[in-house]
């Protein structure tokens, strides 16, 4: 065995991969060799509510640039496809067909409501779902996927955080939905399970305008809540929680749920909401976010650096990594094989040091899922800052 590492310039990052490596590209059809592209597809929600998520598609633009500018994969550029799912199932069936019909090594970043829809033609064509939002059973479940983030850790984690801070019971606020609901019973009812502590659920019609009859009915139930709601709603439940005189432990879902620039609108108020994340954060200064950050806004100054875009970027980073790690052929297949086996580790600077293989099933309700180390932010002055040490799920469940 012998282990593979590469530097991408400027960025720090470092791919230790435990592999048997034995020699280069072979030279049958369709092989890899230095001077070729491979394509890959940023794929996801850009445009319709209730996610208009454009930054996925910038910040893999942006990874692209960057792994294309420190020298390719070995010398092989990546030619990046881009495919809007327009918040519907079929338009996430039409993104699957055209990443099948363009023979694309892997789709990368998504953020998508209807994964279920694409991962069958992806399965069926041996092309890899790599750094997706893992939120519907298939990409929970696919030996496809590699996702870091997901719908059910963040609370996992929340809760484990809340329950260190004294919360004897938690509540998850969010707007009215079947996937919602779903979620809830998927995620948080488990987890409340496994830690002893009563959790409840409380939804609110998507047009609610005045959250004064929400946060009543919260503050019967918990002074700890977790917002699963868009940022507006969370802005206005968390208004109307502060009028009732109460004091609240406040924890977003996600920064899709609240996102820095919500936390710069709703001003002093936002001071101590609380975010857990797998990914590091523009705050904390590290070299692999801030050169990340520095590439996003240099394809779009207007850029909103979330999660979901330091998530896209990471995901052309691990497909990068992956990829130069082959003994041969850079193909979907061999993507998939590497990544599932023991020893595979990768090091992209913006989540912990990774091993898909070994390191997912942590959380049994997504066994797929790998980012297993969360790090608790506070809001301070309209940022995210860290507050405190990293909080290691694996081995809690």
């Amino acid at each position: 065995m012998s282990m593979v590492k590469k530097r991408y310039a400027a960025i720090g990052l470092v791919a230790a991969v435990s592999l048997a490596l034995a020699g280069c590209s072979g030279s049958g059809d369709g092989d890899q060799t230095p001077g070729d592209s491979v394509k890959i597809m940023v794929f996801g929600s850009f445009t319709q509510p209730p996610f208009p998520l454009a930054q996925i598609e910038t910040a893999a633009e942006a990874a692209v640039t960057r792994v294309n500018d420190s020298g390719g994969i070995n010398g092989t550029t990546i030619d990046l496809v881009s495919c809007d799912d327009q918040m519907s199932a079929n338009g996430a069936t039409a993104c699957g067909r055209q990443a099948v019909d363009e023979g694309v090594a892997a789709v990368v970043g998504a953020f998508t409501l209807f994964g279920d829809s694409i991962v069958p033609l992806l399965e069926a064509a041996d092309i890899p779902y790599i750094g997706n939002v893992a939120i519907s059973e298939l990409e929970s479940t696919s030996d496809i996927s590699f996702p870091v983030m997901t719908a059910g850790t963040p609370n996992f984690a929340s809760t484990v955080s809340m329950q260190a801070q004294g919360c004897t019971s938690v509540l998850t606020a969010a707007n009215e939905s079947a996937a919602a609901q779903s979620s809830f019973d998927s995620f948080s009812v488990p987890v409340g399970e496994l830690l002893d502590i009563p959790v409840e659920y409380v939804d609110y019609p998507a047009n609610t305008t005045d959250f004064s009859s929400v946060a009543a009915r919260i503050a019967d139930l918990s002074n700890c809540v977790i917002y699963g709601g868009g940022p507006q709603d969370s802005a206005a439940l968390i208004t109307a929680l502060n009028q009732t005189g109460e004091k609240f432990v406040n924890v977003a879902l996600s920064t899709i749920a609240f996102p820095e620039s919500s936390l710069a609108q709703f001003g002093d108020a936002a001071n101590g909401i609380q975010v857990l994340s797998p990914f590091q954060f523009p705050s904390t200064g590290g070299t692999a976010i801030t050169q990340a950050v520095a590439d996003m806004q240099a394809v779009d100054p207007g850029v909103v650096i979330d999660e979901t875009a330091i998530n896209a970027y990471a995901a052309v980073l691990i497909f990068a990594q992956a990829a130069e790690a082959l003994d041969g052929d850079i193909t979907g297949a061999a993507i998939i094989d590497l990544l599932n086996t023991p020893g595979t580790t990768i090091d992209t600077g913006l989540f912990a040091p990774t091993d898909f293989a070994t390191d997912a099933g942590f959380f049994p309700p997504i066994p797929r899922a790998v980012g297993s180390v969360y790090q608790p932010y506070v809001a301070e002055d309209g940022v995210f800052v860290p507050d405190g040490e990293p909080l290691e799920l694996a081995g809690i469940f």
